[in-house]
């Protein structure tokens, strides 16, 4: 079975965009694990906050569709239809 290229480079983008955001979403609301997110933040190019929650949902969901097109233009290569 082959997979299509941009269904799997959208669905790995929204996921991973998704996860990032909710994860920092979830911090800012709650508090938890602040130390934690503020040093991830700093890694990227964004502040501990909510324009940086979203600044890292667009970064990641960049990241994930590169990197979702590339795995399925990978795995249809070594892949054999039956």
């Amino acid at each position: 079975m082959k997979l299509h290229l941009l269904a799997f480079a959208y669905t790995c983008a929204i996921f991973n965009g998704l996860s990032a955001f909710v994860i920092m979403a979830y911090s800012l609301i709650t508090g938890a694990a602040k130390d934690l997110l503020t040093r991830f933040a700093a890694l990227h190019w964004v502040t501990y906050s909510w324009l940086g929650a979203i600044l890292i949902l667009i970064e990641y969901a960049l990241i994930g569709f590169i990197l979702g097109w590339l795995f399925a233009f990978i795995y249809n290569k070594f892949v054999k239809e039956s």
